[in-house]
């Protein structure tokens, strides 16, 4: 990358620290059938960038990641997932709840890459870049600039982004929820469903309010 968009990057980021209400705000959200998320913020904002940490062993990624797939489907949203550790197990999940998914297997080099060219995939509402298993050292190399690349990618669109990561990384999230407490053994007797509501991803940033939700 050349010093002038380098640059840029980093002035709208010392912007976006100083002045997070200057910030674009979203008309629509992608709601998620999570009322910790629905109730803070209408759900996942359209043309925006959410970071998810998962700060915790068995603190219900895979619930969430589920949920999100309950409800683009019963919405027929087109999703990709962005697997940069081959976690998803697709076995795990009934067939019809795979069908509108884009599953992409990659390594962490390559995880952003093929982020950013999905975000300007028209067909998809919702692309989620799981980086849980990535390790520190592969996170600390990503730059800056790249993540305020992929908010600018999806600003002028109608497809929300969301990023899971294992600690704060992402510089240009405009929400941010952490998922930081440990599911009980006694938690996994019960249902799918009642896990995936109950989940309490505690919002740690929004510099967005999403005004309506997507049907």
């Amino acid at each position: 990358m050349s010093a002038a968009p380098a640059k840029l990057a980093a002035l709208r980021h010392l912007l976006a620290e100083r002045f997070p209400a200057a910030t674009r705000t979203p008309t629509r959200a992608l709601t998620t059938g999570i009322p910790a998320i629905d109730d803070a913020t209408g759900g996942l904002p359209l043309g925006a960038l959410t970071e998810i940490i998962c700060a915790a062993p068995s603190c219900g990624s895979q619930l969430l990641l589920g949920q999100l797939l309950a409800a683009t489907r019963a919405t027929r949203t087109r999703v990709a997932l962005v697997d940069s550790a081959d976690a998803f197990d697709p076995a795990s999940w009934p067939v019809d709840l795979l069908a509108h998914l884009v599953w992409v297997r990659c390594t962490a080099a390559t995880a952003l890459a093929a982020t950013d060219f999905l975000t300007r995939d028209a067909n998809l509402g919702l692309v989620v870049l799981d980086l849980r298993h990535t390790p520190d050292r592969e996170l600390n190399r990503t730059p800056a600039t790249l993540w305020y690349r992929l908010q600018r990618a999806v600003e002028p669109t109608d497809l929300a982004l969301v990023v899971i990561t294992p600690r704060a990384t992402v510089p240009s999230a405009q929400l941010r929820f952490t998922l930081a407490t440990s599911h009980p053994v006694t938690a996994f007797a019960l249902e799918r469903p009642a896990l995936s509501t109950a989940l309490a991803p505690a919002l740690q940033r929004q510099r967005l309010t999403p005004r309506a939700a997507v049907a």
